[in-house]
Parts: structure tokens; sequence; C-alpha cells
């Protein structure tokens, strides 16, 4: 049994330490390119290169595996099931939306759009960025550690990778009844990006459980114990 953990935006594998410490010490904490690693040669880090890269990632690692995403970590790992079905055994996701009317938050139109995108990262100081995070629902120092993290290739990712997913969720979404894979949905009641019914209705596409946390955005941050609680239960009763 491998457990496989994907972070999203903007975050770096460490955001993970706190559940893997609690449910899998020897998990795989899988970093994203240009998000705390280097990019591969070629690698635009628009959404097809990041699925690409998540399936070749998962190729070669020892089966069953047992994947936990969050964010564009949950959007990519999604898109992974309905395309490489036999890869994954459970999944767990949450923090991002998968409908076709879901409207992104106001950051995320403003990094799609061109010039509007780029002075926005020129102005993202860390003192910024922690606002911004702790507002989504981050203890100060834990915002801090994930701005500290925030560097140009990261920056220049996050454009790319958002350009790329305008309309990901009305490309994407029709597919989602083909997920056959057990899953979980994790979502914070106070989520600033996406309110928790969506949740719910990603829940009843996949046919996955749903369990909401009393948290904002980060659940794996902000409540660890809760979310390997929920976790540990659902993979009892999909019989791992």
């Amino acid at each position: 049994m491998t457990v496989v953990f994907v972070h999203g935006v903007p975050d770096t594998a460490r955001v993970w330490d706190r559940l893997a410490a609690r449910l899998a010490p020897h998990g795989v904490k899988l970093a994203l390119p240009g998000f705390g690693s280097e990019t591969p040669q070629g690698f635009t880090a628009c959404k097809e290169d990041y699925v690409a890269w998540l399936i070749g990632a998962l190729e070669v690692l020892p089966a069953p595996l047992h994947v936990i995403a969050h964010d564009w970590g949950s959007i990519l790992l999604l898109r992974v099931l309905t395309l490489r079905p036999d890869l994954v055994r459970t999944w767990v996701g949450g923090g991002a939306p998968f409908t076709p009317d879901y409207a992104w938050h106001a950051t995320a139109r403003m990094w799609q759009t061109p010039g509007a995108g780029e002075k926005a990262m020129q102005r993202l100081t860390p003192e910024i960025a922690v606002g911004m995070l702790t507002k989504a629902g981050l203890a100060e120092g834990d915002a801090a550690e994930t701005a500290r993290h925030i560097d140009a290739r990261m920056r220049e990712s996050i454009l790319a990778l958002y350009r790329s997913g305008r309309d990901v969720f009305r490309e994407w979404a029709p597919a989602l009844g083909r997920v056959a894979a057990p899953g979980l949905v994790l979502w914070g009641e106070r989520d600033a990006y996406a309110e928790a019914d969506f949740a719910d209705r990603l829940g009843s596409v996949t046919g996955a459980r749903v369990v909401r946390l009393d948290c904002g955005h980060w659940w794996q941050v902000e409540r660890p114990d809760a979310a390997a609680v929920a976790i540990s239960a659902f993979w009892r009763d999909a019989g791992v």
C-alpha cells in the first residue's frame, strides 16, 4: 500500500507534513513542478502538462495507490481518475470544485488576466501573501511558512496553470461520471474559495463519501487530526 499526497496552489509538498505524520509517515509527498521543485525540460505548466506529469509520477510507484489531494492537486487527480482508472485504488480530494458553473474566485480571475496577473505577482510581497492566506483560514505562522516558499518560479507556474485552466471545469467535468474508485471528499465549512455545497455536488457525481470539517480552505493543516480520522474510517470501510 502506497499513500500519495498531491498539493495545490500556492503550496509545496510540506503542506502535508502534519497529516502525513498522523496518517502515513512513509507516504510519498509529490511536489508539483515549479512549486518548490524544478520543472522538466519543455514543461509549460499548463493543466495538461501537470496531468501528464502526475500520471508519470504515479506509474512508477508500487501499487496499490491511495492518493490524497487538495486544491489544484485534487483537480489534477480527478482528471487522472477519468483517464487512467487503473492507477488509483482509493482517492481523497477536496478544496476545489469541479462543476461547469463554478465561477473562479477574484484572485484566480486576476491571475488569469494577462498583464493584471503579472502586476499582481509583482505586488505579492510576503506580507500581502500572509494576509491573503490567513483570511482563507491559515494561522499566521502557517501562512508565513507558505509565503516563504512563493518564489519567482512558483509565480510563473501559477499564472500559466490558472490561464490554461480558465475553462477546466467545463472541459473536464463531463467525464467525472467515469470515476469508479472509492472516494472521499473533504471540505472546510468555511472555505473562502468555494462554499462547502460544492463538496456535496462532487460527491454526488463521483459517488464519493463527503465529510465537512470545521475549518477554512486547508483542512490538512488546520484540522489534521479530524482529517486523519475521516480518512482512516474511509479506508477501513473501503477494505484497505
